[in-house]
């Protein structure tokens, strides 16, 4: 997968918090989306000043690995390995985002449990919950994918 596409369908969710900040409009998320759903890269430029919180961090994965911000490698350390620490620290400093937010921004590896439609109902730990599945059409029940914020992002297996 192109580094620009795999940090879009990771980074897409975020889309909309960017646009309730008045950052981003509505078009803007509508070819966000759009790209994120048929795996089309977008310019990097583009997404970097869009998700320009996200390159600070990547930046430093990046530097401290010796590498590109845009290797894959970089960009699956910032997502899968060191994003739920991120936001769990990030998040505590500003003091202004409730725990429930701050769990639908994390993560998380999740097992399909149910499909309904559009809608995947997924369960990882002791939780459940439901998670679109726009990015991933052709999850199955019984299928882990990652998820992050409402959306199931990629079939892990």
């Amino acid at each position: 997968m192109k580094p620009e596409v795999f940090f879009l369908k990771y980074s897409f969710p975020c889309a909309l918090i960017c646009q309730q900040m008045g950052e981003i409009d509505e078009a803007e998320v509508k070819e966000l989306e759009d790209a994120a759903t048929t795996s089309v890269p977008l310019p990097r430029e583009k997404l970097e000043r869009i998700f320009f919180r996200a390159f600070k961090r990547i930046d430093s994965i990046a530097e401290e690995l010796g590498r590109d911000r845009w290797d894959l490698d970089v960009l699956e350390e910032f997502f899968l390995k060191r994003h739920n620490e991120i936001v769990e620290k990030g998040f505590e400093i500003s003091g202004k985002v409730p725990r429930t937010l701050k769990e639908l921004c994390k993560v998380h590896v999740a097992e399909i449990v149910e499909k309904k439609g559009d809608v995947l109902i997924v369960k990882f730990g002791n939780k459940t919950r439901p998670v679109h599945n726009k990015l991933v059409p052709e999850a199955k029940v019984g299928d882990l994918v990652t998820i992050h914020y409402g959306y199931a992002v990629e079939i892990v297996s």
